[in-house]
């Protein structure tokens, strides 16, 4: 992000200080004028610096995060893909990247380091995760972006059919998984919120109230797009493709269902032989068939593999390397919008 401190500390151009030193008079008179000069001076500056401020949050955000928070889940045993039993163990969610090699943004555009510098995620935020990367307090001046609804920690939030339509319950500030509750916001009433979310089907929108006693509302550029024909991934800031990969999409009779959803949760696993370093845990749902006792239930997610990718043969998510979701985890806050594409 801009820091704010630059702007309010550079001196205005027109200010002439070179007159101020030449002044060698003494008496109450030239004191009088210094002392007016140098408040008007003040005042000028404090217009400077209230402008850079306003910009900057308009323009580059503000720190709006949730609170980091880092929760350490059980994993039960189940059933694998190919049939095998998977053991259970202990994962980490929505908090740091995993473990590993810094994501080196190999992968990424030519551009990246400049989108990076503009978005305030280089290497300060690489040990950050989805759950409190840097996100914008407001609507950005320029450029395609999305807004995150946080459900503040303690509150809950009732969720409803439509603006003052059929009650369909509600939730705290915890998913499933422990993490913080991020929706990602697809459409907007006076008031109202239609976000994407795993308690209702693939497509369908649950409204929220914008009860700023509940919710934090902020923005964000970054966007993750899948393409199935393509078996590919991009990561875009705004209108830029600031990372492009190779992934592995469901496979005959098990297809990844298009459509937009949201990130959910940020799981780290040790090693896991099933979902390799990690998981983006997404907001839709597989809609095949899964095997009895599938480790995975039908949650859609992005997830790593230590095996090869760019085919189609996936139980419907989506497979990338590890080095891919590492890029991904430093970046990406929860709430992030996902378009996959047939």
């Amino acid at each position: 992000m801009v820091a704010l401190g630059a702007d309010v500390k550079r001196r205005p151009e027109d200010r002439n200080e070179r007159g101020f030193s030449s002044v060698r008079h003494h008496g109450g008179e030239v004191q009088d004028r210094l002392l007016t000069a140098l408040g008007a001076l003040a005042a000028v500056a404090a217009v400077v610096a209230g402008f850079a401020l306003l910009f900057s949050v308009l323009d580059d955000g503000g720190d709006a995060s949730p609170k980091a928070r880092t929760v350490y889940v059980k994993v039960p045993g189940g059933q694998t893909a190919t049939g095998k039993k998977a053991k259970p163990g202990h994962v980490s969610v929505g908090a740091k990247v995993p473990a590993g090699e810094k994501p080196s943004g190999g992968q990424g555009t030519e551009g990246e380091s400049e989108v990076e510098a503009e978005a305030g995620t280089g290497s300060e935020t690489t040990a950050g995760g989805p759950a409190q990367l840097p996100t914008l307090a407001g609507r950005p001046l320029r450029g395609p972006a999305f807004q995150i609804a946080h459900v503040i920690e303690g509150e809950r939030v009732d969720l409803y059919t439509a603006p003052n339509g059929k009650d369909l319950g509600y939730v705290r500030d915890e998913t499933e998984f422990g993490s913080p509750v991020a929706f990602s916001v697809v459409e907007t009433k006076p008031g109202w919120l239609g976000v994407t979310t795993p308690l209702l089907p693939n497509g369908e929108l649950a409204w929220i109230a914008r009860d700023p006693s509940r919710l934090q509302v902020y923005w964000t550029r970054y966007s993750l797009h899948a393409s199935l024909a393509g078996r590919s991934l991009e990561l875009r800031y705004g209108n830029r493709v600031v990372g492009d990969f190779s992934v592995t999409v469901g496979g005959p009779g098990t297809e990844t269902p298009p459509g937009r959803y949201g990130v959910t949760d940020g799981v780290s696993f040790d090693e896991s032989p099933y979902y390799g370093c990690c998981a983006l845990a997404l907001s839709g749902h597989q809609t095949a068939a899964l095997p009895a006792g599938w480790i995975g239930g039908n949650r859609l997610a992005i997830h790593g593999t230590p095996g090869a990718v760019g085919g189609a043969e996936s139980l419907g998510c989506i497979r990338a390397t590890d080095e891919t979701m590492r890029f991904l985890f430093a970046r990406v806050p929860l709430g992030t919008p996902v378009f996959i594409d047939a």
